[in-house]
């Protein structure tokens, strides 16, 4: 009946949709999961590259001319295209301002006057050496106590000396090799070249201070007032050998003594006490041919002259307590003094006119005075053991022109 089949149609039906609930149910995991994949491809790959998905459209930026829209279109206004591009930046000039007339003016007379020679041309006015020197000298305190200079061609003693602010006597005293002739000087050679005028002295065993400034005739503040010196006091140390400058002193000159005629000579009894130039003279043979010196003192020689004992040599005096010292030269007494206590004790030095220089130390008592005249033979103390001495004995040096020699070298 109609009943019946239309029972069974809604039977179906409901058969129906039961089972397409049944196999949505059954499916729906499966689209879950792929929703799940395909965001966690999606979140990975975004992350991976670096930004977002790219595609080939492109956002407008400005609107489109043509597009209208109902109703729409009439009530946007038109957009205005500068603020969305801005004005291009037009180029600059410098704009320089015109030189005015009065400086154009100026600068041509200029120019004239420095194009047109002078009728008459400059002299500088004559310049003599003192004036150079001054003008030389420098402004500030000098860094070091002298330095060396290498002769170059053309170079004369009175240039050099004029280009260091210097006299020639400084330069020629300061320089053992162009004292004999201070005309002579050899391309490349080297000179001792003072930061001013003075001496440079070279420290003995047993010199001081007060004897370098009473040797020279200088205050003693002039030597440790002297900055480069490094000597701020009187009492400060000396070493064998150290140069010490002497600013404003000079070099002792040797003043020539009339040597007895050979006339005279014979005549003159050979003995101990006989006169000369006022002191006692001793007779001690024959004088070196090459050299013309005598021995001081007669003795064995007790230290050579070597590398162990470089200055001079000792001679001997255990027998001769108080025997006589006699002067191996003809010559001026440049030095006489010292500190029985130190050093070289008390010493005598000697410069003969043909610049040969003998110290005599440790001596008992000195005789003569500093300026006094010798002759060769002339008495300048006794024997004795002063200073720094392990007995009595006299120290012998020998220094030629600045240059120091062994003593026996210039003995008969």
């Amino acid at each position: 009946s109609f009943k019946d089949s239309r029972a069974r149609f809604n039977d179906g039906r409901t058969a129906f949709h039961i089972g397409h609930q049944r196999a949505r149910s059954k499916h729906r995991p499966y689209i879950h999961g792929l929703v799940l994949v395909i965001i966690f491809v999606a979140v990975a790959y975004s992350a991976l590259s670096g930004g977002p998905f790219r595609s080939d459209r492109h956002a407008f930026a400005a609107p489109i001319a043509g597009l209208t829209m109902p109703g729409v279109s009439s009530s946007i206004p038109p957009a205005d295209q500068s603020v969305l591009r801005a004005p291009p930046i037009p180029d600059t000039h410098r704009v320089e301002p015109p030189i005015p007339a009065s400086q154009l003016a100026a600068k041509a007379e200029l120019d004239a006057a420095q194009a047109t020679p002078t009728a008459e041309p400059v002299v500088d006015p004559p310049q003599d050496d003192a004036f150079i020197r001054a003008a030389a000298v420098p402004t500030q305190p000098p860094k070091k106590a002298y330095e060396v200079y290498t002769v170059e061609a053309g170079d004369t003693v009175s240039s050099i000396a004029a280009h260091f602010g210097l006299s020639q006597d400084t330069l020629v005293a300061n320089n053992a090799e162009i004292q004999n002739n201070s005309n002579f000087l050899v391309l490349g050679q080297s000179l001792i070249v003072p930061a001013k005028d003075g001496i440079l002295h070279e420290v003995r065993l047993g010199d001081t201070l007060s004897d370098i400034a009473a040797r020279y005739d200088v205050p003693l503040d002039a030597i440790t007032g002297f900055v480069p010196n490094e000597l701020p006091t009187p009492d400060s140390l000396i070493l064998d050998s150290q140069l010490v400058f002497v600013p404003g002193g000079k070099q002792p000159v040797a003043i020539p003594v009339p040597t007895p005629s050979a006339a005279a000579s014979a005549a003159a009894p050979a003995s101990d006490d006989s006169p000369s130039s006022g002191g006692t003279r001793i007779v001690r043979g024959g004088a070196s041919s090459a050299e013309g010196l005598i021995w001081p003192v007669l003795g064995p020689i007790s230290s050579p002259y070597g590398p162990s004992h470089p200055l001079g040599i000792d001679i001997d005096g255990y027998n001769l307590g108080g025997a006589p010292i006699a002067s191996a030269t003809d010559g001026t007494v440049i030095f006489a003094g010292g500190n029985a206590c130190c050093s070289y004790g008390l010493y005598v030095v000697v410069l003969s006119s043909a610049g040969v220089e003998t110290l005599y130390g440790h001596l008992g008592s000195i005789s003569v005075t500093q300026g006094e005249t010798v002759s060769q033979g002339e008495q300048l103390g006794v024997i004795g053991s002063t200073g720094y001495s392990t007995g009595v004995h006299l120290h012998f040096e020998v220094i030629d022109n600045g240059v120091r020699q062994n003593p026996v070298a210039y003995l008969p």
